[in-house]
């Protein structure tokens, strides 16, 4: 008996079993009504803030690979200030008549910039290696997310069957399977409230899968610009090696060339000392040297004003003037080693002016006596002949008021008056006069004013 109805009544026992089912929908209803609103388990509210942590980390790498996108940059700026001061350096010293003081300067500078390459390279390295690290930080981190989500997943799908098993299970068999009516009111609602936290738990899960995902591709793209920073670095140190190489090369050459270079300097040091052995002897030199540099100005001013007449006319007839002021606008004379250059000197002989003590208004460039001697520029000869220092020279008036001079020639082969063009042979490399050693004093004037003849070749 229960609730005083016989179980053999069928009538009786059909009537209770619609009773039951409305009330137990009556409790059911009312509890599903007066069920209060779960939220999502604590579970996902520690892995959200795990997802903010690792967001942050993330955020914090693309900062850091940007700090070194622009170390790179500078290094990559530096790599090619070195190249382009070793390729003018290379240039220099394959060409003739060595500018050595800019040679130095351009290897100094090509120095400076590999120094800093490989010290931003020093860098590069150790932040890549921080880099790493905490790419493997964040890995290992989205990894044990993915864990922690598929753990969830199947706690839920358990959960999920567990239900599926209770729904397939009449209200009426739990009805007669329980102690009480307040036992299966009590189940009822336990299921509704577990379904809704369900529900929850896998937009939960839902969310924390996209969320991881979205942080597994932004890793994924730091770590390809990691490995392209990588890359870079690498390549960095293969172009510095090669670059270091080239720099030694051209230090040892520069290193020859100068030690060629004072040898034949203390040659004409020597040969110094002997036109004078010492300081008064050396102030009647530098006199007699000044006295005879106006004898032959005055003898060939009216000559080379008559051969710059002359070559303006021929340059006129031709359509051309030879090439305009600046680099390119005569050829260098000969080939050798530039023993003396342009302006203030050491060299105790030379003259003083303006505010150096000694100044040389040529390029002294030393080589074998017979060197063939080239006009620097067309032009007309305005002399060729013997100076009164005893030393045989020729003097090019070219259109444009410049002029070109030619000291201590062994040998002319031009004459007053001869209209010559531009690498002709004017004559041949000697040490006539008081020179100090084989050797061609060359000069580039503008009027009557000697200028850096660097400036016009």
């Amino acid at each position: 008996m229960w609730f005083g109805v016989s179980a053999g009544s069928a009538a009786s026992r059909l009537h209770f079993q619609k009773a039951s089912r409305v009330a137990i929908l009556i409790v059911m209803a009312l509890t599903l009504l007066g069920l209060p609103t779960t939220s999502a388990p604590a579970a996902a509210n520690s892995f959200s803030d795990q997802i903010a942590a690792a967001r942050a980390r993330s955020a914090g790498l693309k900062h850091a690979i940007d700090q070194q996108n622009r170390l790179l940059g500078s290094l990559q700026g530096d790599a090619a200030a070195a190249r382009s001061a070793l390729a003018k350096t290379g240039s220099q010293l394959d060409g003739i008549n060595i500018d050595q003081a800019q040679v130095k300067q351009e290897i100094k500078q090509a120095s400076a910039s590999l120094a800093r390459v490989q010290a931003r390279r020093a860098a590069l390295q150790n932040q890549l290696g921080q880099l790493d690290m905490t790419l493997s930080i964040l890995e290992q981190e989205i990894q044990q997310g993915s864990d922690e989500l598929d753990a969830r997943r199947t706690a839920l799908g358990a959960r999920l069957a567990d239900a599926y098993r209770s729904q397939g299970t009449s209200l009426l068999e739990q009805v007669l399977s329980s102690g009480s009516f307040t036992d299966v009111v009590s189940n009822a609602s336990a299921y509704l409230a577990y379904g809704d936290q369900d529900a929850q738990e896998a937009a939960a899960i839902t969310q924390d899968q996209a969320s991881l995902d979205s942080l597994r591709a932004v890793t994924a793209a730091t770590r390809y610009r990691t490995d392209v920073l990588r890359q870079a670095k690498q390549d960095a140190a293969v172009d510095l090696k090669a670059q270091k190489a080239v720099l030694a090369a051209a230090k040892a050459k520069l290193h020859k060339l100068e030690q060629k270079t004072r040898a034949i300097q203390r040659r004409q040091l020597a040969k110094a000392h002997k036109i004078a052995y010492n300081q008064r002897q050396a102030r009647a030199y530098i006199h007699r040297q000044q006295v005879a540099q106006r004898k032959l100005n005055r003898h060939t001013a009216g000559l080379l004003a008559a051969a710059k007449r002359a070559a303006n006319r021929n340059a006129a007839n031709s359509g051309g003037g030879g090439g305009g002021s600046g680099n390119g606008r005569f050829q260098w004379p000969t080939s050798g080693i530039v023993t003396q250059e342009f302006g203030c000197t050491g060299f105790y002989l030379e003259p003083p002016r303006g505010s150096c003590a000694h100044f040389h208004t040529g390029i002294d460039i030393a080589n074998a006596s017979g060197t063939p001697i080239h006009a620097a520029g067309d032009g007309v000869v305005a002399f060729a002949g013997w100076g009164t220092d005893g030393s045989l020279a020729v003097l090019i008036g070219h259109s444009g008021n410049f002029a070109t001079f030619y000291g201590h020639l062994s040998r002319s082969i031009v004459h007053q008056g001869q209209r010559v063009h531009r690498g002709q042979v004017i004559g041949y490399m000697g040490q006539t006069g008081n020179a100090t050693g084989p050797h061609l004093h060359f000069e580039v004037q503008i009027g009557t004013t000697p200028v850096n003849p660097r400036l016009y070749t």
